[in-house]
């Protein structure tokens, strides 16, 4: 008899290949459901990776945004010193550099934030990994650009003021010279 016993549990019917299959689905759907709930947590960290990144990109922006001010408001003070005044080349040449830098940097931002969009839709973590590195931190190198540009302008301004005080003294000493008997 314990042979047969033996023998029976060695030997079960073959499972129907419908029975197999229920457990081949049974067992996928149990394989995606895992997916699934770990694809929850990664899409919570996805979220706040994309917040911290944005956070950053945007702080970036407006930063760029406020060189963008000031570069424009020496344009404007650059543009009223006199055309013949000497010692202009190097202001204009550093305002020039500042401007193409600050315009750079505005495209750059403008791209990073088409690639943070591109990299969350499509879920690249390496592309999201670039980004962290590629975003700046800050524009403190620019800046100092733009407060060397400024000192130069107002260096030039004050060459401009004494040489329009100077002007105005002549004129009003050839003035008494004309009107003297």
């Amino acid at each position: 008899m314990d042979r047969r016993r033996r023998g029976e549990a060695v030997s079960r019917p073959p499972r129907s290949r419908a029975a197999s299959r229920w457990r081949g689905i049974a067992l996928l759907l149990g394989v995606l459901g895992l997916s699934s709930l770990s694809g929850c947590r990664d899409r919570k960290e996805e979220a706040r990776q994309k917040a911290e990144l944005t956070n950053a990109l945007e702080r970036y922006k407006a930063q760029v945004a406020e060189l963008q001010k000031q570069t424009s408001a020496l344009r404007v003070r650059f543009d009223k010193l006199p055309e013949d005044l000497p010692e202009t080349g190097p202001a204009r040449d550093d305002l020039h550099a500042l401007e193409e830098v600050v315009g750079v940097e505005d495209g750059r931002t403008k791209w990073l934030s088409m690639q943070l969009d591109q990299a969350f839709a499509s879920g690249d973590q390496a592309a999201i990994d670039a980004l962290k590195k590629a975003i700046p931190s800050g524009t403190a190198g620019t800046g100092q650009v733009g407060v060397k540009v400024m000192h130069e302008i107002l260096a030039l301004e004050r060459v401009a003021d004494q040489r329009h005080f100077f002007e105005e003294v002549d004129a009003a000493n050839a003035k008494r010279r004309q009107n003297a008997p």
